[in-house]
This record gives structure tokens, sequence and C-alpha cells, in this order.
């Protein structure tokens, strides 16, 4: 339904013209070709200004455009589109490349004016940051309408006090050459962006007005379009209201809390992984408890926080939306170390904390980050396998570890890479039907943040809106990984 349900939507909400963001690129070019075609059947144009898909046989008979041009009376609108250059790292794009964000743009700057644009737009999926760059380094620029943070900007006060301010809208970025305008309107649809561009009689920006909209149950629905998706409502419905269990705690999906310290839902997924595998154990010695170790994920795998109560399908699918399989890798402890300070390097307590930053069970990891990037792992402990107890063990760098994770980290999402031997092994199952199954069988839930991922030296900076308590804050202990 993935795909048909947006253009659907897309088409009747009258769209013109859109970007691809970087999970449109989560289920490789044999996903993203389909999404592609039926945009374009939905009349819908996708623009790639920083992509070049001439290596990816896939997309032969796709169209993507480059720019658009829209002409409004005397305007001539140029609108480019972005998608950020680290979905090379964080996705699937093939042979498809991704191209730097600036660059590109100035480049086909200078297309549009060879056509007597005078007014350039860009639609990005690039975050607040770069939106800000882009408007400065690109003096021709009059407007960027950005995504990918989910960045909420709105001029005044919030209509939700849990939707926190994190700039004024539109966003004014000043440089020699004037003014550009930068917009971002939160994320899932829960606001409309509104914005109203002001021109005097030679075309020329004289003022701008508009704030989000809050789609709350003041706005109508519209009937057309609530008809057209009935056709898929009843199928959705039936599934999404399935009742799954309980949880007695609230279980924590931030982007600025798991992304930066142990959360409790990276803690459940985890632990229905390494559950899965444990109890299904196939290893040949009886006296083994399992025949993994460890469950890893990005921290990225968690998407949206489930309050204390009933657990419905909806939820499930919210929290956990991507669809990975699981793969099971055979590895080194030096592998596995190296794959928590791949983690740890990407780590920011500023806009847009990665979704690199790893979550596990039957693991348990210090890091020190006054130490320099890839030298930050100072306690690595796994559980045995091959034991009649499970306890917690020293890695040991030359010792060889089963360690499940999702196809995402497998096939090199985040920018995780495993030389050929890593022994990567895969049945095709789901990860969040893994969960749902696990949540039936443990409900009610009760999952805390036990220590699993600590961190020294690694204070949160007074301007930071990331959230980690300051009482996390510890000093730094003696390093305990054992050396081959």
């Amino acid at each position: 339904l993935k795909y048909n349900i947006v253009a659907e939507a897309m088409s009747r909400m009258m769209y013109d013209s859109v970007c691809l963001g970087n999970h449109e690129f989560d289920d490789g070019p044999e996903g993203l070709a389909p999404f592609l075609k039926r945009m374009e059947e939905a009349n819908v144009t996708v623009l790639g200004t920083n992509l070049d898909t001439s290596k990816e046989p896939l997309l032969n008979r796709t169209k993507l455009k480059k720019s658009i041009i829209y002409q409004r009376e005397k305007l001539k609108i140029g609108v480019m589109g972005v998608v950020t250059k680290e979905t090379m790292q964080i996705a699937r794009p093939g042979k498809i490349e991704i191209l730097d964000e600036i660059t590109s743009i100035k480049q086909e700057v200078q297309n549009l004016k060879e056509k007597k644009v005078n007014f350039y737009v860009v639609i990005s999926h690039v975050g607040y940051e770069m939106d800000k760059k882009i408007a400065t380094q690109v003096k021709e620029i009059h407007l960027v309408v950005g995504g990918h943070t989910n960045t909420f900007l709105y001029t005044g006060k919030s209509p939700r006090t849990e939707d926190r301010v994190e700039g004024e809208y539109p966003t004014i970025v000043k440089r020699s050459s004037g003014k550009a305008l930068v917009v971002q309107d939160y994320w899932a649809g829960k606001y409309l962006g509104h914005l109203q561009l002001e021109f005097d009689k030679n075309g020329n920006l004289k003022n701008w007005s508009g704030n989000p909209i809050l789609m709350d149950n003041t706005t109508a629905e519209d009937n057309e379009t609530a008809s057209v998706l009935d056709s898929y409502k009843e199928v959705v419905d039936n599934a999404s209201k399935e009742y799954i269990g309980l949880t007695k705690v609230k279980l924590e999906a931030s982007d600025k809390v798991c992304r930066i310290k142990e959360c409790n839902t990276a803690n459940l997924i985890t632990d229905a992984f390494l559950a899965f595998y444990a109890d299904r154990n196939t290893t040949n010695n009886t006296e083994d408890w399992s025949d993994v170790n460890a469950a890893i994920v990005n921290s990225g795998i968690a998407k949206t926080t489930v309050e204390q109560g009933v657990i419905l399908r909806e939820n499930m699918m919210a929290t956990m939306p991507y669809e990975s399989t699981l793969y099971v890798l055979t590895m080194t402890g030096l592998q596995l170390t190296n794959m928590f300070e791949h983690g740890a390097s990407k780590f920011t307590w500023f806009e847009d904390p990665e979704g690199a930053f790893l979550q596990a069970s039957g693991i348990r990891v210090a890091f020190n980050f006054s130490l320099p990037k890839k030298c930050r792992v100072i306690k690595l402990d796994i559980l045995c396998a091959k034991c009649k107890i499970p306890k917690y063990e020293p890695v040991t760098l030359n010792e060889t570890y089963r360690i499940v994770t999702t196809s995402y980290i497998a096939n090199g999402g985040d920018g995780f890479t495993f030389d050929e031997s890593v022994k990567k092994e895969t049945e095709g199952v789901v990860d969040n039907e893994v969960v749902i199954e696990y949540v039936r069988k443990m409900s009610p839930i009760k999952e805390p943040e036990e220590g699993r991922v600590i961190m020294y030296d690694n204070p949160r900076p007074p301007n930071s809106t990331a959230g980690l308590p300051i009482d996390a804050i510890k000093t730094t202990p003696k390093p305990s990984v054992t050396k081959p």
C-alpha cells in the first residue's frame, strides 16, 4: 500500500512538485522506481536536483527533473529539489549517486538563469541547518521549503505545549545580496505549512506572512479525498486497530532522546530480537542457552513514542515503520567494537542527531567522549552464548560473536560497513512482527532503562535541546575491553 496511498493522497492535495526524502531510498532502487512511476501517474513532479541516476538501470524509465518552472503573471518561478547526501550512508540508494546539495543547486540556478527565471525556490530534505546554509551560500535563492529534521518553526506561542518552537516562521536569512526565507512545519502532517508572499508590480518580493496551521478537529475533512481513501480504509483500519498488549510504562522513541542515550523502546526492540533467536535456539549443543550473543539496532529504528496503556498494531507500526528483516552477523570482537565506535562517531548534542548511535540487548557499553573518534569505547561487555547461565563477559577482540541486527544495518545503512569475513544470515523475518509477538507474550510491558549505554565526559551543552539529564554525567572509569 505504501506508495499507492501516498501518491493518491498527494494528487488529491494538489501538490505541484516535491523532492525525495532519505526514506524513499530505504527499499533501494527497486522500491523507489515504482514509487516514482506512481507519482508520475498522479501528475506530481518529483525533483532531484542533486541526484545522478545514470548508472542505476532500474530508474531508466522514470522521470526525475532537476527543476521545473512555473509562470505566475510576471513572475517566472524556478523550483529545485534536493535530498540530503547523507542518504548514501543512511539508506540504500544502490547505484544512484547523491551529490553535494549546494554545488548542485548553484549549477541548476545557472541553467534557470538562461531561461529568465526571477524567483528561485528550493524544496529540500536536508535539515534546518543546511537549509539556512543554502539560503546563505546561494545568493539567488529566495525561499527554502525544508524537511528532514522535523523542525517546528512558528511565530508566536506554540498551539500545543508539547510542540516546541525552534525558530520563527519563516526564518529570515540575511546576506549581502538581500534576504531569503526558510520554512519547515514539523512532521507527520500535524501542521500544514502556510506562507503567503506579496510581490510588487515588477515581481520583487515585497512582504510575507503566515504560520503553520494545526490540523486538529477544527479543520474539516475534504469529502472527495476522504472518499478516495475509503477504498484503503477498511483494510488499514482493521489491521491498525488490532489489540497487541498493554504497557505500564511510557515507551520513549523521540529522536532527541533515543539518538543520544539509552531509551527503553530500543531496549524493548532489541530484547525482542534476542529472545526470538534464543527461544528457537538451533545450536547443536543442548548446553548452550542461545546461538546468538546479543542484538543491536541503530537508534533511528524507533520513531514514535507509545504512551502508557493499550498497545494497538497502529502504535507498533508507527514506532517501527520501516519493516527491515532480521540478520545474524558472525563477527569478531574487534569488528563488533568498531560498530560501536562508528555509531559514537556520529554523536551530536545538536540539531538532527543521527540514527547511527547504537542500542543493544545482551551488551553493556561505555564511551569516553574526551577521547578521539574511533577510540571512545572503554568498556564493552556481552552475554555469553555457549554457557548454561547467561552472564556478561568483556568482549575479546579476536573472539567470535553472533549478533542479531536488521537488514538496514547489515546492508550498509547509517554508514555501517562489513568486510567479507563477516558472515551474514537471514531467513527474511520482519523486525516489527517479531516485536509485536514479543509484546503479546510479555504484556504488560515494563521495559526499563538499565544502564546498557553509559557515556562519560560528554556533558550536554547549555544550548542543546537533547534530552540527557545532567545527573547522568559521570566521571571517567578505567578501560576494561580485553585485548587479545
